[in-house]
């Protein structure tokens, strides 16, 4: 049988959203430095300095297994190679020691981000705590098939997977039994164990210049939207061509150069819409729209109500 734990702490983090107008989380269940199990909750694109400064993260000389399952949206994985890679919906990610852990290894494009991480730490005691017959070391398993690996490996999960963890984000959610939780962490760990990991899906890479191009052309765009930048004006400022600009954009942010604009745009015209200080001539304006009318009708392409029936509900 498993050995049974009797204590765990609790940390949980609200996430200030700065692109957009939802408030993010993160709630982790700790079991002293053996293994940590998270929900993430992310509604901007970096993590706030306060999650690195947390004691309870800082963690060890002992390289950890970390496993995430991305619910939604996109996470950037900055690689010890340098180059980047992505984990995207519905994707499993199992990493020992290939990816960075440094603040400027967190990012999400998209600025939007629900997923589940597990965090670790391989030793005897934790090997007993995750075996059901106190000899199996599971964690070993898996740590041996990863040995050799460069980068993490990544994959669309399986059914099975996907209903494991459904069951582990309710569990660190809800006041759970911390016994229960750990159940299905193991019942994870040999639904992992049980995996080939030799069937990687097909990955897109990026070199750090590149991601440095996209984040700064976004930033330039995000800074004031309402002037237009063009593809070939901003590529041709980083003396690259139009069309790599616009692979970059979608590589890194999984949205073509114009639909990610848009998307910014339409946030960023509801949130001024939500605070109320302007009229809708003006925030149109602010969103790079002289023509309400064509504002009026993105508006309603990307939020699926009018500009006005917005303000209407928002105010109530």
């Amino acid at each position: 049988m498993a050995v049974f734990i009797n204590k765990s702490t609790q940390i949980n983090f609200k996430l200030p959203a700065t692109d957009c107008g939802n408030e993010g989380k993160m709630k982790w269940i700790v079991y002293d430095d053996l293994f940590h199990a998270g929900y993430i909750d992310i509604w901007s694109r970096y993590l706030p300095e306060t999650i690195f400064r947390s004691t309870s993260f800082k963690n060890q000389d002992t390289v950890p297994v970390k496993i995430n399952y991305c619910f939604r949206g996109r996470c950037e994985v900055l690689l010890n190679s340098g180059v980047t890679t992505f984990v995207v919906g519905d994707e499993l990610a199992i990493d020992y020691g290939t990816s960075q852990n440094n603040e400027e290894a967190f990012f999400y494009p998209t600025a939007e981000y629900e997923g589940i991480e597990l965090i670790l730490y391989p030793s005897e005691e934790l090997g007993k705590i995750l075996s059901f017959n106190g000899k199996e070391n599971i964690i070993n398993e898996i740590t041996q098939k990863c040995t050799d690996r460069s980068i993490p490996f990544i994959t669309v999960a399986e059914e099975r997977i996907r209903r494991c963890v459904e069951d582990l984000k309710d569990d660190i959610l809800g006041q759970t039994d911390s016994n229960l939780l750990l159940m299905d962490i193991i019942k994870l760990l040999y639904l992992i164990n049980g995996m080939s990991f030799k069937s990687d899906k097909r990955r897109t890479f990026c070199t750090s210049s590149q991601v440095d191009i996209a984040k700064e052309a976004l930033g330039i765009i995000s800074a004031d939207l309402s002037k237009r930048h063009s593809a070939a004006e901003l590529a041709a400022s980083f003396g690259i061509s139009e069309s790599s600009l616009k692979n970059y954009f979608r590589a890194v942010f999984g949205k073509g150069y114009s639909e990610i604009i848009s998307e910014i745009r339409m946030r960023k015209a509801a949130e001024l819409i939500r605070e109320n200080k302007e009229n809708l001539g003006k925030i149109a304006e602010t969103v790079g729209y002289q023509n309400q009318s064509r504002f009026s009708e993105a508006f309603l392409k990307y939020h699926k109500v009018l500009p006005m029936e917005y303000k209407r509900i928002s105010r109530c």
